[in-house]
């Protein structure tokens, strides 16, 4: 099928402006186009567009940095001038066995790349080398010499994946042309199966791909895709966790290299198969959609992203983050519904916006990570617990040195136009990371266990749009209780208890960021070239205000720093960087004994503006101890608690708040005549039951809150929220969002203060991925008065066949319970079509809610019991590590008492291997007279869902035929109506 394509082509400013552009409107996120009749056409296709993203720059990224130098299309003649007669390069050491992990180089991969550069000039129709007959015999006198002495390493990952990902390109560009012995020497290093996870997983299925395009055979690429598409899947290893943020190597957050990666190569396959019959199917692309969107776009502030190893530039990218703005320019093509959202995250990292098109505050459970963002500012930080790995340990480190190893203790990065960071790497003071507390020193590589600590009060909590995080941290012979809290237009930071036994001394920094403008400390301009301490209440720098509650000594830093990227990293550009600095910290001294701090960060301020903002702080510290740090903000309404033990608080007169257990409490005042609202989370163990008691002029609400566990321990639940609201802080896609303040992910964060509003046109939808299929049987809606008259609720379990549970053309607004037959669904969408106002729609929140197991806890008994162990009350006592076995003998049945008659619509069976081939399900009033409302002779285990329709107080399964020489076996028996 020959398709045309856009081609992404320029460098530099070119390349960026073409990237950084709007897209048409929005709609619904299509299903996979349907198949074609020719897929030996679509193979053709495919490498025809592959050719076109290859052949679209000078060099090739492709995302890793598992590379000796960068190679250049246009560098090909002096790569084939330099060439043996032999097929070799003098300069590569081909016997080398090294690994490249922990940014080594392996010297063999200079080879490849070069061989890579000479296809690409070849294959080039608008290159001066086009056809070059003697740059084909070189690419095939190298890879002759290659497939002779068959370089290797002792590191699976080059002999895996970095090999064969050069070669399955190279087989690319030059296929049809490439001698059938050196084509068939890359097929046979190319993999026909997948293995890994995460990016590893997707890099193992491009290979399969790559084998599936050159050999040719169809079936080899869709087993690819559908390995990608596994890849994409939530996982509790590595790759996409359930908070939407990315882990490698372990419990460690790595949005930014492996994840990255992981965005750009998905993109690409699916912008390059989607107009073909291997096209993703809809799960894959909401997979995708939603980690992007409701997960990576959260980290990213402008040209600066969370980092846990050196971003060090490659050619034509001035900051880590433009990366994947080719990758976000495919997704218009691939994804076109959120071609606005994709559009608004280009516009942010091209510095035409501070704006990302979020607005709100996300705390990512699974990865000790908080995010803040407003439409002109956002803050990250970044934290560590036993539960996580803070960052990659590198041996590639200059001077034997750890300059990493302070990040994830509580670095806050600051962002208002984007760019502040950028390049700062090579001049950094590694010793005074902003937000850090620490000995000033950097650490020797072999300090040991470098990026973990043992403590587990670290985490934080969330509404939606505020939120707060604590880090009780224990490291390097410091120990300190570090809370961040976060408001509409600052961030307050606390520190308590900081001791050490370290003899360097101890600091603590606010910022140290590129120098733009004139810095103020305490009314002094501090001039070029200078380090100076100043006691006072304020300091300013860039457009940002900082602020604190008391005098302090501050030390103001404004110096010119030379440095290179070789000078941190081995192997890495020499070339000297040299950027003005600005840095600002507090000194603790040696050996601090119970030291505190407290200060205010305000972005987009003048320096008038920050001297006024300093002298009338809208905040309240309520108390900062080693047990508790708590601040209120009078003007919004907003208390945010940290809790270290138990305890308690007065919030403002009249108002107190106690807790029994640690944790981390919101205490939300801002509606009025409204009950306050509270949000609580309590990362440092699963399930934790914390209760509380608030008083308000003399009135006492007490209330106990048990906390999500397995992954979801660390999450934030708003008292009074359903507790069967299977929706709660999963992510959204819409049609539209008004603007960045009621955007798509209000509509799921459970706080009745905040709202999704879409765009002022009647036609618009909005989404709720579960991430997983969910039993559920109703959706409530909670209107503002921008309501619906006429829409429908739809779900669905695979986002290709839809149900529709509810329609209507006499919407009243308000809230609405929707009822159903409980069904399993992942996704839960919302059609509207006619609007009650002028204004767009716009709901509260969108709950969608599991239906009950009416068989749970209910008296079950059987007609045989293999083992004492294997009880039938197991197949109702919601474990799913304990399950009913019958004897090894048809028939067999498990029969449920109920306990009053009840209309049954759905049941649910959780088969260990000894399912049932042959069985009916059975209702009755009595026990003794039995009606048949389902029977089947192929029953294929697993979980089964199954409608019926009848009314009984007891339930069977009457097993007639095993699928196994052993018995029956259920870890579940559900019943679900009413």
């Amino acid at each position: 099928m020959a398709v045309s394509r856009r081609v992404f082509l320029g460098t530099s400013g070119a390349a960026l402006a073409a990237l950084i552009t709007t897209s048409g409107p929005l709609g619904r996120i299509p299903s996979a186009l349907a198949s074609t009749a020719d897929p030996a056409g679509d193979l053709a296709a495919i490498r025809s567009t592959l050719r076109d993203i290859y052949l679209a720059h000078d060099w090739l990224d492709d995302g890793t940095t598992a590379r000796v130098e960068w190679t250049y299309q246009s560098q090909a003649m002096s790569y084939l001038s330099a060439l043996r007669a032999d097929g070799s390069w003098s300069d590569v050491d081909y016997a080398a066995t090294n690994s490249a992990a922990n940014g080594a180089a392996w010297s063999p991969y200079r080879a490849l790349d070069r061989m890579q550069a000479m296809a690409a000039a070849f294959a080039n129709p608008a290159g001066p080398h086009h056809g070059d007959a003697a740059l084909l015999a070189g690419v095939e006198r190298a890879l002759g010499y290659w497939f002779q002495v068959k370089p290797t390493s002792v590191n699976w990952w080059e002999t895996g994946i970095g090999i064969q990902l050069r070669l399955g390109r190279i087989g690319v560009l030059l296929y049809g042309q490439l001698a059938a012995d050196r084509m068939a020497g890359i097929v046979g290093v190319l993999q026909s199966s997948s293995s890994g996870t995460g990016e590893n997983g997707v890099w193992y299925a491009q290979n399969v791909v790559f084998r599936g395009l050159l050999t040719p055979d169809p079936a080899l690429v869709t087993a690819g895709r559908d390995a990608m598409a596994t890849a994409i899947l939530l996982s509790t290893g590595d790759g996409i966790q359930a908070d939407l943020s990315y882990h490698q190597h372990g419990e460690q957050l790595y949005s930014a290299g492996y994840g990255r990666t992981m965005l750009t190569d998905v993109a690409q396959w699916l912008y390059v198969l989607r107009p073909t019959s291997f096209a993703f199917g809809p799960t894959s692309v909401h997979d995708y959609t939603s980690w992007v969107l409701d997960g990576t776009r959260w980290m990213i502030n402008g040209d600066h992203a969370e980092f846990n190893v050196f971003l060090n530039p490659a050619p034509r990218y001035a900051s880590n983050a433009e990366r994947i703005l080719e990758a976000l320019q495919r997704l218009d093509d691939a994804v076109p519904d959120q071609a606005g959202h994709f559009d608004q995250l280009r516009r942010n990292i091209g510095l035409q916006t501070a704006d990302t098109g979020l607005s709100g505050h996300k705390y990512f459970w699974r990865s000790d990570f908080a995010a803040h963002k407003r439409p002109t500012w956002g803050v990250t930080v970044k934290m560590v617990s036993a539960r996580t790995i803070g960052s990659e340990w590198r041996s590639s480190n200059e001077k034997d040195l750890n300059y990493l190893y302070w990040v994830p203790f509580g670095t806050t990065f600051i962002a208002r136009r984007g760019d502040e960071y950028r390049n700062i790497f090579p001049v950094w003071d590694w010793s005074r990371l902003p937000g850090a507390t620490n000995p000033a020193v950097v650490v020797p590589l072999d300090a040991g266990s470098p990026y973990k600590q043992s403590t587990t009060f670290v985490g934080g909590v969330d509404n939606g749009l505020y939120g707060a995080a604590a880090l009780d941290m224990n490291k390097y012979g410091t120990t300190a209780r570090k809370g961040y809290f976060c408001f509409d237009d600052e961030f307050v930071a606390l520190g308590a208890g900081i001791t050490s036994t370290d003899p360097h001394p101890v600091v603590t920094t606010l910022n140290q960021t590129r120098r733009l403008g004139s810095v103020v400390a305490a009314g002094t301009t501090v001039q070029p070239g200078n380090t100076l301490t100043r006691t006072g209440t304020w300091a300013y720098h860039d457009g940002t205000g900082y602020a604190f509650f008391e005098p302090v000594a501050m030390t103001v830093r404004n110096e010119t720093v030379t440095g290179s990227w070789a000078g941190i990293a081995t192997g890495q550009d020499p070339t000297p960087v040299t950027e003005d600095v600005f840095g600002l910290w507090l000194d603790h001294g040696a050996a601090p004994n119970g030291a505190t701090y407290a200060y205010v960060v305000r972005p987009g301020v003048n320096e008038g503006q920050a001297t006024a903002y300093a002298q009338h702080l809208p905040v309240r510290v309520l108390a900062n101890t080693p047990s508790l740090q708590a601040v209120r903000h009078d003007g919004l309404g907003i208390a945010q608690l940290l809790f270290y033990a138990p305890g308690t608080v007065t919030v403002r007169d009249g108002v107190t708040l106690a807790v029994d257990q640690p944790c981390m409490v919101i205490l939300d005042e801002s509606a009025p005549r409204a009950a306050p609202v509270i949000t609580i989370s309590a990362p440092q163990a699963p399930g934790v039951t914390v209760r509380i008691t608030l008083t308000v002029r003399g009135t006492v609400t007490r209330a106990g809150v048990t906390l999500p566990d397995g992954d979801r321990q660390g999450t934030s639940l708003t008292l009074g929220a359903p507790a069967d609201n299977v929706a709660l802080r999963r992510p959204v896609l819409t049609s539209s969002d008004h603007d960045t303040s009621v955007g798509a992910h209000f509509l799921t964060d459970g706080n009745p203060n905040t709202r999704w509003s879409s765009a002022y046109s009647d036609a618009q939808w909005a989404m709720v991925d579960l991430l997983t299929p969910q039993l559920v049987d109703s959706v409530t809606l909670h209107w503002e008065a921008a309501y619906a008259t006429a829409y429908t609720v739809e779900t669905s379990a695979d986002g290709l066949t839809w149900r529709t549970v509810h329609a209507t053309t006499a919407g009243t607004g308000g809230t609405q319970n929707l009822t159903f037959t409980a069904h399993p669904a992942r996704f839960v969408r919302l059609d509207l079509t006619k609007r009650h106002t002028t204004w767009g729609y716009s709901l509260w929140g969108l709950d969608v809610h599991a239906a009950t197991d009416l068989a749970r806890g209910k008296t079950a008994t059987a007609s045989s019991t293999h083992a004492a162990e294997l009880a039938p009350a197991n197949a109702t006592d919601g474990l799913a590590t304990t399950r009913w076995g019958s004897d090894y003998s048809d028939p067999q049945w498990l029969q449920i008492d109920l306990g009053a008659p009840t209309a049954v619509s759905t049941v649910q069976l959780h088969w260990e291997t000894a399912s049932a081939r042959a069985y009916k399900l059975q209702l009755s009033d009595d026990a003794g007279h039995w009606t048949d409302v389902y029977s089947t002779t192929t029953g294929p285990g697993g979980v089964e869902t199954i409608p019926v329709s009848g009314t009984g107080r007891y339930i069977r399964m009457y097993g007639t035929q095993r699928n196994t020489t052993y018995g029956y076996s259920l870890f579940a028996f559900e019943v679900y109506g009413s």
